[in-house]
This record gives structure tokens, C-alpha cells and sequence, in this order.
């Protein structure tokens, strides 16, 4: 398990999350939201969309550890989750409010968590024991992985890395 300073340190990062989101929708021209970089890759609102399916399935692996005694966590697809909603139909800022809000409802209830609560676990079918510190960590990990592809097939993730985002587009 992750250590308690370390989940919430992590904790508070998830928190970050939907503001750098909200960062690339304002420098980012809508049509560069439905590019696909190659066949077979998602696009920036595919990605941006996954996020807000995966924060609900976080929200509910999170809340069924902390009220149930090792309850088993279910995988899911997210692949076929993705065909099955039509992700590039999603308008970007529907997407990012869908995410946003869900962030927030799962924030909400893991500020309320005791190190005892941040320590029960789940039962993951290829992770094997999953606490809340885990699930927490595994979130974070998520989300910087993909902030980071919606940053680079926007094409402004080296631009943000050199505070010249907002110059990139004006080209």
C-alpha cells in the first residue's frame, strides 16, 4: 500500500487535474480536438472522454472498498466503453464538465477518508489487493498519462513547457 503522506500528497494532485484540462481547452482550437493522429489512436476529446468514463469507474471502486469487506473490482473495457458511447462525438467541453464534476464528487469523498479508510482494500482481478492509497495512486498515474497525450496531439505540449502555448496558436 501507498503510504498515507503520499496518498495525500496524491490526493491533492488529482485536484490539478481539471484546471490543466480547462488550460488545453482555452489554447486549444476546436478542430484540433477531433484529429486523429494515426488510425487506430485516439483522438484529444477520445482521450479527454475516457477520463471522465474512468473517473466513474474510480469513484465506484473507491466508494464499494470503503463501505464493502474486499469487494471484487471489476475491469473494464475501455476500448469497447469508448465505441459504445462515441467518444469523438462528444463535444470537448461536455467531455471536460463530465470529468470535472465527477473529480470533484470523488474528491469530496476521499477528503473524508481516515488513514484506516485510505488503507482498505479491494480485490482486483490482475492487481491483486487494491487499498484506496492504490487506487488513488493508480488514478494520478492515469491522469498524468493522459494530460500528457492530450498535450501532445493538441501540439502544445513542448509550447507549455516553455510558456509560449498561446503563441503556438496564433501561427
Amino acid at each position: 500500500m501507498a503510504d498515507l503522506l503520499e496518498a495525500l500528497v496524491q490526493i491533492k494532485a488529482l485536484a490539478e487535474t481539471p484546471p490543466r484540462v480547462a488550460e488545453l481547452l482555452r489554447l486549444a482550437p476546436p478542430d484540433a480536438w477531433r484529429r486523429r493522429p494515426e488510425q487506430g489512436v485516439w483522438t484529444p476529446v477520445e482521450v479527454l472522454a475516457h477520463l471522465a468514463d474512468a473517473e466513474l469507474f474510480f469513484g465506484t471502486r473507491t466508494r464499494l472498498v470503503l463501505t464493502s469487506e474486499r469487494p471484487f473490482l471489476q475491469p473494464f473495457q475501455g476500448a469497447v466503453l469508448a465505441e459504445l458511447a462515441g467518444y469523438n462525438s462528444w463535444p470537448p467541453a461536455v467531455a471536460f464538465e463530465r470529468f470535472r464534476s465527477r473529480r470533484v464528487e470523488t474528491l469530496e469523498l476521499l477528503s473524508s477518508c481516515s488513514a484506516a479508510g485510505l488503507a482498505r482494500v479491494g480485490v482486483h482481478p490482475v492487481r491483486g489487493e487494491t487499498s484506496v492509497a492504490d487506487l488513488v495512486a493508480l488514478a494520478l498515474a492515469h491522469d498524468t498519462d493522459h494530460v500528457g497525450q492530450m498535450r501532445e496531439r493538441l501540439g502544445i505540449a513542448v509550447a507549455l513547457d516553455r510558456g509560449e502555448a498561446e503563441a503556438v496558436w496564433r501561427r
